[in-house]
Formats: C-alpha cells, sequence, structure tokens
C-alpha cells in the first residue's frame, strides 16, 4: 500500500502534494522500476481523497515520464536514472541596489495597464531611462525574471545570469559568440526550421537528432560528434513530446562527461501547460553548470515585444564576460523597465491566467469540432495539454495535401508535420492543428 502524507492546511494543491512524494519516491528508489500502482480508485480510498485528485497527480507523472499507463492494466514505475550527484545549493536572490547605468490573441493584451506604466516610467526619473544600460539588460529587469522564475519555474539564478536580447535571434548570434567555431550543434528533427537556418549563418555545423517518444533519441547522440544540444524538453515543437525525466537525467550525465558540452533549453511557451503543473525545467534539475536556459516574451505575450532572456551558468558566464561586453543591450531601457514593473507588479502573471484559460477553451472548441466531423474518426491525438497546438495522426489514405484541404474547408488551421522535418518524411498523415 502507498500511502502519502497530506497537509489540509497547506496552500498548495492536494494532486501536487501527491505528485511530489510519488516523485521523490521514484527518484530515490523507494519504488522501483517496473513496479505498478493502485488504481486510481484504490489510491484514492487509502488516502482519504478524490480519484480525479489521484488522476491529476498520475498525470503530471505520466507527463513528466516518471510513470506509464499499460491500457488495462493500470499504471507503472518507469526507470528514472538515480541522480549521482549532490544537489547544487540554491542561491537566494535578494533586492539589492539596482545597479548604476504561436503567439497570443493581441485583443486580450492588457494596453492599459501596459500603456498607464509607461507613463509613469516616462514621468519619473528620466535620467536612468537615457543611461545607457549594461550588454546583460537593465538590472531591474533582469532581477524581476530571476524572482519569477525562481517563482513559477523552480529556477535559481542570480540577476547577473541572465541576458536580455532582442528576440531570441539575437540571443542565437550571442550563443554563436560563446562558444568555438568547431563545436558542433544538435538539434531536434522534426524542429523549428528557423533555429537551423539562423546557426547556418553563422556558419555553425549541425545534425538533426531524431526525435521519439520521449525525447531526442540518445543512441543517436552518442554515435555522433555533437557538442552542444539545442532542445525544446518540455514541451517540443512540433510533435508535442515531453522529454521523460530519465531521459532528462541522462542528458545532464551526457553533458556532465565532457568540458564542452551544453545543453540549450528552449522553454519557449511554458507558460501555457492546459493541464496539470508546469513541466519542470531541465535547468532546475542541472548541478553542473551545462544547462542555458532560454524564453521569450515574444510568444508569451505579443509577439511584436522582441524581448527574449537567457540563463547563463556562472561559470560559462565567467569565461565569456570579456567578449559579451563588446555588445550594447539592443532593445529599448523605456519597454525594459516597463516589462520590469508589469512582471513584478504581478501583472504578467494575471495575463497569461486569463490567456490560459482562453486557449483552454479554445482547444475545448476545437475538440467538439473532431468529435463532429468524420475525417477525425480513428484519429490519434497528442500533445493536447500544452502549448498551443495538437497533433492528430490521421487513419486515412488521403495525401497530407489532401488532408489540409479538408481541414481547411472544416475552419481550421492547420499545417502538415512533415514540412518540419529537414529531409523529406514522405506521407506521414499528420497535421498540427492550431488553437
Amino acid at each position: 500500500m502507498i500511502t502519502c502524507v497530506i497537509d489540509r492546511k497547506n496552500n498548495r494543491p492536494v494532486y501536487i502534494q501527491i505528485y511530489e512524494q510519488l516523485k521523490d519516491a521514484i527518484e530515490s528508489g523507494e519504488l522501483s522500476t517496473d513496479v505498478k500502482l493502485p488504481s486510481k480508485r484504490s489510491f484514492a480510498e487509502q488516502n482519504g481523497v478524490s480519484v480525479i485528485t489521484v488522476e491529476n497527480a498520475y498525470g503530471q507523472l505520466l507527463a513528466e515520464g516518471y510513470i506509464r499507463s499499460v491500457v488495462k492494466k493500470g499504471y507503472f514505475v518507469e526507470k528514472v536514472e538515480k541522480r549521482s550527484f549532490s544537489e547544487r545549493d540554491r542561491l537566494k536572490v535578494e533586492h539589492p541596489l539596482e545597479e548604476a547605468q504561436p503567439k497570443p490573441s493581441n485583443t486580450n493584451f492588457p494596453f492599459a495597464t501596459w500603456a498607464r506604466i509607461l507613463r509613469d516610467e516616462l514621468s519619473n526619473d528620466q535620467d536612468r531611462l537615457l543611461t545607457r544600460p549594461p550588454f546583460e539588460g537593465v538590472y531591474k529587469l533582469r532581477l524581476a525574471i530571476s524572482n519569477y522564475l525562481r517563482e513559477y519555474r523552480n529556477i535559481t539564478a542570480y540577476p547577473e545570469q541572465i541576458i536580455i536580447g532582442a528576440g531570441t535571434e539575437y540571443l542565437y548570434m550571442l550563443i554563436r559568440i560563446l562558444f568555438d567555431k568547431d563545436l558542433v550543434f544538435g538539434l531536434e528533427n522534426p524542429g523549428y526550421s528557423r533555429i537551423a537556418d539562423i546557426y547556418s549563418q553563422y556558419h555553425i555545423k549541425c545534425e538533426h537528432i531524431p526525435v521519439l517518444e520521449d525525447g531526442i533519441d540518445l543512441e543517436y547522440l552518442g554515435s555522433h560528434k555533437i557538442d552542444v544540444v539545442h532542445i525544446s524538453p518540455s514541451h517540443h515543437f512540433p510533435t508535442g513530446v515531453v522529454t521523460s525525466i530519465g531521459k532528462r537525467y541522462e542528458l545532464l550525465k551526457w553533458a556532465a562527461e565532457e568540458k564542452d558540452r551544453f545543453i540549450i533549453e528552449d522553454d519557449y511557451d511554458s507558460e501555457f501547460r492546459l493541464a496539470g503543473k508546469p513541466v519542470p525545467s531541465l535547468y532546475s534539475i542541472d548541478n553542473s553548470g551545462k544547462v542555458i536556459y532560454m524564453n521569450t516574451f515574444s510568444k508569451s505575450l505579443a509577439s511584436t515585444i522582441r524581448i527574449s532572456y537567457m540563463v547563463l551558468p556562472e561559470e560559462l558566464l565567467r569565461k565569456t564576460r570579456d567578449k559579451m561586453q563588446l555588445f550594447t543591450c539592443p532593445v529599448s531601457t523605456f519597454e525594459q523597465y516597463t516589462l520590469a514593473r508589469f512582471i513584478s507588479e504581478g501583472h504578467f502573471e494575471k495575463y497569461i491566467n486569463r490567456m490560459r484559460r482562453s486557449y483552454k477553451k479554445k482547444k475545448e472548441e476545437l475538440m467538439e469540432k473532431i468529435r463532429q466531423h468524420r475525417i477525425f474518426d480513428g484519429c490519434e491525438i497528442s500533445g493536447e495539454n500544452s502549448g498551443l497546438h495538437c497533433v492528430v495522426k490521421f487513419d486515412t489514405k488521403l495525401s497530407d495535401n489532401d488532408l489540409l484541404e479538408e481541414v481547411k474547408k472544416i475552419g481550421i488551421e492547420s499545417k502538415k508535420i512533415s514540412d518540419y522535418y529537414f529531409k523529406n518524411p514522405g506521407e506521414l498523415h499528420t497535421l498540427i492543428l492550431y488553437y
């Protein structure tokens, strides 16, 4: 019998308490590989909670790869490599003195709040707005991002580790400056081709690593000369795959084996998980300083807000600081101070919560359309619990182009998943459907 300690006075939801205790038991080896978990009803009765609470806890563990579901048999513990290194000391981010120096709908953007903060910034301390910021960006924004990451993504990073950029394209350019010319980058296949296009502009050699049902192919990674892996483990685009926890630890182990190996974690839409809590970031479980974390406000706020950021491991930041001093932060100080207050005053969190509800409603409307049209009979839907799209594999003999036309007639925006492969994979009968 598996028993969890439920603290009813705790503000954390009960399903999160159950999820965390089961996760810890799996990581510690207390629950060994292939052990069968109790049925949801049995677990609920044993612990005095509702079945839906257990269902939510199991669903989160399933999404992160701690357990697997076997039809008509139940839930089983997945193999998770135990941590072979001690926990890194968590950095406490204080509030020191400031240093002297798929896209949301625009109809939902809080223009009035943004304009009020901007007017207030323009009216007060104008000298600060005209002071050239350091290459990393204004300290107030980096502090706001640091606090946000700690609270909502369990990422602990000093503001000094955060670099502000004008969109991810600028950050990719900085990545090129950080590494030696001869290093080989590994990219997901299928994947976002723009990343490969930008890296090729900087003469970076890239290998395209196949994406499997639980993340990139580690066998392919191990058999090729690859130094830096650029991945989106919490929600891969376009497949929607979430990298399993076991594979995450194996990736960290791979990176720690060589001095020049690093992982770039692209967390582009982590705010839009529509079921359960956000999947933990790879950076939050990295104890070796091998993960570069990247995210952007262009996805979470609006595509025209060209503000992105990355978190560099401290050791890498120290080594590259001299190189970075050559650059000037390309984002307007006006926008940086406005965004800093937008985050620190809680407006960003409220906006994301509102957008998450909006997209969840749109997803439900899409699912209803799918149930109403015969072309979707027998289809397999995946990736619908996170991000702004889902993947549908059709049971049909129609060509991908014909499928695209049929879905377009219904009024659903879609693309062929085959368009995101670096080599034409042929007819996959799989479309990406957007909310």
